[in-house]
């Protein structure tokens, strides 16, 4: 039996702002002081100005495997097909407050599924804090497109302190992705420092794990129930500490879930594998600062 759940978990993770996108009121947790005997950031730290844009592409892929006994269709066990993501975001900065940044977003993305592809484009706004959490998201844009968004608030790393090699503090990260109930909370590590194209640019791993429940239904469009347990993620990247910004990251999640169906009753175990490489346009790292943008989108923000 082939697995519808794949295809529409794919398409959902990544155009599901409502999901991905929502507003999340939990404060940050307090900063670890930055390791002794290591050099700080050095520099000005540039802060955004309306009219900053940036330019991110993203590839990724996606395996959903199922191990469950439903009453309805008997023992079921699919080894997953893959989902390859290629795709790209224009990202501007529409309005600059001392509370958040709002940001006009716009990209396209293509799903491949058994050599079958699927092409979409969205446009919305997103508000971001200082801390980095998303503070609001509306449009038809979302998921994994979400990512490189939180790090561009001023107070993202180690609370807004001088970073250095060695520091490493817990927080959320500003958003999540599908499935998730809640934002996941990370252990951040400082592991290197270096020049690129002239910035100065550290290395960062962030690890943690996030709350799951994913809706799991066949190809006939029947529900097998919902999985649940608690996702493993891994964040690498390169992060621009004078311009807050991502210049690269590789994102890694895992889990294996507990699939359970009316009545709390156990089926089985859904297992996750997500991989998503995200990167600032080669055209925007060459410059010393984000290039200026004049395109608006007219949409409301509500709060």
């Amino acid at each position: 039996m082939k697995r519808f759940y794949a295809t529409v978990a794919g398409l959902t993770l990544v155009f599901g702002a409502p999901v991905a996108g929502a507003a999340d009121t939990t404060a940050s947790s307090g900063a670890a002081a930055p390791a002794a005997g290591v050099a700080a950031a050095s520099g000005p730290v540039a802060a955004h100005r309306v009219g900053d844009a940036f330019d991110y592409t993203i590839r990724g892929s996606m395996l959903q495997a199922i191990s469950a006994r439903s009453p309805l269709f008997g023992t079921v066990h699919q080894a997953g097909t893959p989902t390859e993501l290629q795709g790209s975001e224009h990202v501007a900065v529409q309005q600059v407050s001392d509370q958040d940044i709002t940001l006009n977003r716009s990209g396209q993305i293509v799903a491949v599924v058994s050599d079958k592809s699927v092409k979409s484009a969205g446009r919305g706004l997103t508000v971001v804090r200082g801390n980095g959490s998303i503070a609001h998201d509306t449009g038809n844009l979302g998921g994994v497109f979400l990512l490189p968004l939180p790090f561009l608030g001023d107070r993202v790393m180690n609370a807004g302190a001088n970073i250095t090699v060695g520091a490493r503090w817990t927080d959320k990260l500003g958003t999540k992705l599908y499935g998730m109930t809640a934002r996941p909370m990370m252990t951040y590590e400082i592991t290197a420092q270096h020049l690129t194209l002239g910035l100065d640019v550290f290395e960062i791993v962030a690890e943690g794990v996030a709350p799951m429940r994913e809706p799991v239904v066949s190809n006939f469009g029947e529900s097998l129930g919902y999985a649940t347990g608690v996702a493993h993620v891994t964040i690498r990247g390169q992060y621009d500490y004078v311009h807050h910004r991502m210049l690269s990251m590789e994102v890694e999640v895992h889990d294996q879930l507990k699939l359970t169906g009316p009545h709390k009753r156990s089926l089985g175990t859904v297992g996750d594998a997500q991989h998503y490489v995200l990167e600032l346009d080669p055209a925007s790292i060459a410059a010393s600062s984000t290039h200026q943008d004049s395109e608006t989108i007219d949409a409301p923000v509500t709060r």
